[in-house]
């Protein structure tokens, strides 16, 4: 990262700050924001003449893959490989793999991986050529990561895609599950009987996060949701509650401690808001208390019915009008052992119904394993190399590979305003990269 592009980070940062102001507080706010928004798009573009001799130096730092019969794949920046070695995949095809101390020169045909979560637009292997190299993408994060990939035109600069959504080259939807086993494992698992003792020492509802700036606008959600139900809050999020003093000290960077989720399993519900919205993008804040029986209060994908163990797996909170009429069915479950259960068949039953889920994970087994996924996806690449060879045809990822909505409020169901100059910043971003690309000779 540059140090223009850090402080722009922190710019960025004070400048969605300071739109919240523009709603809650005063004109005078708006226009300091305003302010800082021209500031913003001034720093973007000095950044661009500014850095380009850091990306001809990083260039020049790389050496040329060495010549082969084998079509080349180099991963540009830090990904997954971390050797340079044949891979070998499915009817004997055969690719070169590097690591990314390496470039293709220009009449190669070859192919550049890409991951996304470390990737510096002002250090491309450029010109593109498109006709010859193929640039694929890995990209497994939430909005937020990098947000010139929010936008269609960011994600056209890519042959091929490889990301949680279905409709990705190589999807990896499931990449938080696990196994269907641990679905119906009752390793931590607390019955409804043993819960209900608890209800005099903890809430019904747990909410576990320290990330308290998302674009769901997670927590004022929580929030208004505690003026009607408690919620026990860990983390720096609307602390509320200290875990057991003799937990790992990092709560939350250690969830798979036995100790803790044998803890969280006791709750009854908990908050399963995502950090953004996007088609497929369904993370750990589902799956954990799906795994534990904990029924999972979610916002976040639009389409997660499709990936339920069952039809009532969890109680989703775009059904609900308001955080109230939301926590009078939770009342109403508490009341009703029978009705609650019937979001826990996965574990009372050891039942998954969803036979979507079952042949998702049985034709596509990889995606639950980070390096088997990236392995497909090196393999897929390799075997579009090889008919690239025989019948040339340039790709294009569209919006369906990476499909992020505009942030949107758990809260209202609406955009959120403060965030939509930044959504518009990143449209720039965009655009003007592509052009960048486009035009580089």
């Amino acid at each position: 990262m540059t140090v223009i592009q850090y402080f722009r980070q922190i710019i960025v940062f004070i400048f969605r700050r300071m739109i919240r102001l523009v709603v809650r507080k005063s004109l005078w706010s708006f226009i300091a924001a305003t302010f800082i928004y021209a500031i913003i798009i001034t720093i973007w573009s000095s950044e661009e003449d500014n850095t380009q001799y850091l990306a001809i130096s990083l260039n020049k730092s790389r050496q040329y893959v060495p010549e082969s019969k084998n079509p080349p794949i180099v991963w540009w920046n830090a990904g997954y490989r971390l050797i340079d070695e044949t891979i070998e995949c499915a009817e004997h095809i055969k690719c070169d793999a590097f690591s990314m101390n390496y470039k293709l020169r220009s009449n190669t045909e070859g192919a550049y991986l890409f991951y996304a979560s470390r990737l510096n637009f002002t250090d491309l292997p450029l010109p593109r050529y498109p006709e010859k190299i193929i640039w694929a993408l890995s990209h497994e994060e939430s909005p937020r990561n990098v947000v010139e990939l929010l936008h269609e035109t960011g994600l056209n600069l890519f042959n091929f895609s490889s990301t949680f959504s279905r409709y990705s080259n190589v999807p990896f939807t499931l990449q938080y599950m696990e196994t269907l086993g641990a679905i119906t494992n009752k390793k931590h698992f607390v019955e409804t009987g043993e819960k209900n003792k608890f209800s005099d020492k903890i809430a019904p509802v747990i909410f576990m996060s320290s990330n308290c700036y998302t674009f769901s606008d997670r927590e004022n959600y929580v929030k208004e949701l505690m003026k009607y139900i408690p919620v026990d809050s860990y983390g720096e999020c609307l602390n509320n509650k200290q875990w057991p003093t003799d937990f790992p000290k990092d709560h939350l960077n250690n969830l798979d401690n036995a100790a803790i989720l044998d803890f969280v399993a006791k709750y009854k519900f908990a908050i399963a808001i995502e950090n953004g919205v996007c088609e497929d993008y369904i993370t750990e804040k589902f799956w954990r208390p799906i795994n534990l029986g904990v029924v999972p209060i979610y916002f976040g994908s639009p389409s997660i019915k499709d990936w339920f163990p069952n039809n009532k797996s969890a109680i989703l909170i775009q059904d609900f009008a308001s955080p109230k009429l939301l926590s009078k069915h939770l009342y109403e479950l508490m009341r009703n052992d029978t009705l609650y259960e019937e979001y826990l068949e996965h574990k009372t039953k050891g039942l998954i119904s969803n036979e979507r889920l079952h042949s998702e994970i049985e034709v596509r087994p990889y995606q639950t394993d980070v390096l088997k996924t990236s392995i497909e996806f090196e393999c897929f690449v390799c075997k579009n190399l090889h008919e690239h060879r025989r019948r040339p045809k340039i790709n294009i990822v569209t919006k369906s590979h990476y499909n992020c909505s505009k942030p949107t409020s758990a809260l209202t169901k609406e955009p959120i305003q403060s965030e939509m100059p930044f959504w518009e910043y990143a449209k720039v971003n965009a655009e003007r990269l592509y052009e960048r690309v486009r035009s580089a000779k």
